[in-house]
């Protein structure tokens, strides 16, 4: 078996295409389809890094024979296709409690007398990020660099809906504390010298717009940039 063939058998072990084993090395695809159509031979640094990443020595890779049964691709990781399959319901359980900990979070604030609720929905938060980020470098450093990278940004575009809305409030009770501190009267004349109906729509928008446009440009903001597609090579 050739160097170019034991590449291909390894890299279809793993269930990874040529791009995908060209960003875990950092190199081109056209460079891993040269290697394994034996165009071109991988530098010593390659070879090394080829053998790590697939749990093979450097010897069996550049002789030419069939390995032996000590030498077989033995990966302890997490497969391609079981995080593949395993990732959606993950997803769905890390978003759901950090849900519930978003709802626990404002009834403890706002609704109940005890410190108990928001405490529980603090950790489910953290657990719930935590979870779903170690889930996702894992992929990406030891089973799947796309799948892993994908897995972190399909969570955060949901959770940051979840995630900003204390964050923004507390924002927004902050801007509301400083507007009192401007004096009574500066706003009385700014209120009554507008015509009513005027008066009542700039009440609204600033002490439910503001809150409501902050909160949806931070989430938007967050959400495009994690929807920007990646430059890989």
């Amino acid at each position: 078996m050739t160097l170019g063939e034991k590449i291909i058998s390894l890299r279809k072990q793993r269930g990874l295409s040529q791009e995908e084993l060209a960003i875990t090395l950092g190199i081109s695809r056209q460079a891993v389809s040269k290697w394994e159509t034996e165009d071109a031979t991988p530098d010593t640094d390659k070879v090394i890094a080829l053998a790590d990443y697939f749990n093979v020595t450097t010897d069996w890779l550049l002789r030419d024979v069939e390995p032996p049964e000590t030498h077989a691709v033995t990966d302890a990781h997490m497969s391609p296709v079981q995080a593949r399959a395993g990732a959606p319901l993950l997803l769905c359980l890390t978003l759901g409690a950090s849900a519930c900990g978003v709802l626990l979070l404002f009834y403890g604030r706002f609704a109940s007398a005890s410190s108990i609720p928001s405490v529980i929905g603090m950790i489910l938060q953290i657990c719930a990020i935590t979870i779903a980020t170690g889930f996702g470098l894992y992929l990406k450093n030891s089973a799947d660099t796309i799948q892993g990278a994908g897995f972190i940004r399909s969570f955060w575009r949901v959770n940051i809906w979840m995630v900003a809305l204390l964050p923004v409030r507390m924002a927004c009770s902050a801007f509301m504390q400083l507007l009192r501190l401007i004096p009574e009267e500066t706003l009385s004349r700014l209120w009554t010298g507008l015509p009513q109906p005027l008066w009542q729509l700039g009440r609204v928008l600033l002490f439910a717009g503001v809150p409501i446009a902050l909160y949806v440009a931070v989430c938007l903001c967050v959400t495009l940039v994690l929807c920007r597609p990646r430059k890989t090579g």
